[in-house]
């Protein structure tokens, strides 16, 4: 009974080495080598295992020569370090090699293993970055051949290869995202405060650090927002084009509206969009669409309401356009030096024209 138990139990280590096993298997696994009686079973499995791996593996990011290379390495230091050590007895090294015999080659298929999941679960995966300094707008292209554009203070981060089950990406700012479909691989867009699963679709995503709300815009495809919350996931709604979904992290509230996506993502097209919005966001949006720091210095304007549209103007252009459509007149602060030699961010205050 106990051998054909044993044999069972090396059947799972097998199934478990080549990655179909469970999370069952682990535990079975772990009691197999720290039985004592499976010592002699376990090494000649072990050798068997090892003589049937191919030397050359198919596995994606896999370089036989690199790890080669550091496991030379790490031997050429630890041989060093043996080296000027004081000799010890005969005895005890002879004691010590026996240990090292029994023990090499379970630790082997250990790290051999460790070294395969690491490569299944992407833990040896590499990244990249792109940031649109404030003031810019920035192109990118992703590994998948999607494509998209990110705005003025943003950056994007993702892997240089879309390794596991879903292609993620995560976002600060604000980016428009022209994704590949792949209905067996999802992307997903991760921001500060919500996700967006995307199933093949154009849409922009704005969500900048410094603001409380987060806005989600579909142009076409279909796209599902939602929140995770000690890894517990809530779905906030499924969005449909010409809608947009608004989530605000101040009262953990959300709501999806009927919109006009062309104007939304005018960005894109080097168009400044107010559609009846608070002055404060008006300026909001000029500060990092023109790296300058606008200050309005009377309350009045914060509840002022403006409506238009700028093309490719420059600062100054703009600030006499809204001068003639709205109640203001402006100061241009003398930048200030630094003690590098550059000078501070243009400043502008801006009053209430009475």
């Amino acid at each position: 009974m106990q051998n054909s138990k044993e044999k069972k139990d090396i059947k799972i280590l097998f199934r478990y080495l080549k990655e179909n096993g469970s999370d069952g298997d682990k535990c079975i696994i772990n009691q197999l080598f720290t039985d004592t009686d499976m010592e002699h079973e376990l090494n000649e499995k072990s050798l068997q295992f090892w003589d049937e791996i191919p030397l050359k593996p198919n596995v994606k990011g896999y370089s036989g020569a690199h790890i080669l290379d550091h496991i030379h390495h790490q031997i050429k230091i630890e041989e060093a370090i043996f080296l000027t050590k004081p000799k010890p007895k005969i005895r005890v090294v002879n004691y010590l090699t026996r240990i090292s015999a029994i023990l090499f080659i379970p630790l082997l298929v250990a790290s051999l293993l460790y070294y395969m999941q690491n490569i299944s679960t992407g833990n040896l995966q590499s990244y990249s970055e792109i940031y649109a300094p404030y003031g810019t707008r920035t192109n990118f292209y992703l590994p998948d051949g999607s494509t998209g554009r990110l705005n003025g203070g943003s950056s994007l981060r993702f892997p240089t290869q879309f390794g596991g089950q879903v292609r993620d990406v995560k976002l600060t700012g604000e980016a428009y995202f022209n994704v590949i479909s792949n209905p067996k691989k999802p992307f997903v867009v991760a921001t500060g405060n919500i996700d967006i699963k995307v199933f093949g679709t154009s849409f922009n995503v704005m969500a900048y650090a410094d603001e409380q709300t987060t806005e989600v815009t579909l142009e076409r495809g279909k796209v599902e927002v939602y929140k995770k919350t000690n890894n517990i996931i809530k779905s906030i709604g499924i969005l449909k084009p010409n809608e947009s979904c608004i989530y605000n992290s101040l009262s953990d509230s959300s709501k999806i509206l009927s919109i006009n996506s062309t104007e939304r993502l005018s960005w894109t097209e080097g168009k400044l969009t107010f559609k009846y919005e608070p002055f404060d966001e008006v300026v909001r949006k000029l500060n990092r669409w023109y790296n300058v720091n606008i200050v309005i210095k009377d309350e009045l304007l914060h509840s002022y309401i403006y409506y238009g549209t700028f093309k490719e103007e420059t600062l100054e252009e703009v600030l006499r356009l809204l001068r003639f459509t709205a109640p203001i007149r402006y100061r241009d602060i003398e930048r200030e030096r630094k003690p590098d030699g550059t000078f501070e961010k243009r400043k502008i205050e801006i009053y209430y024209r009475r």
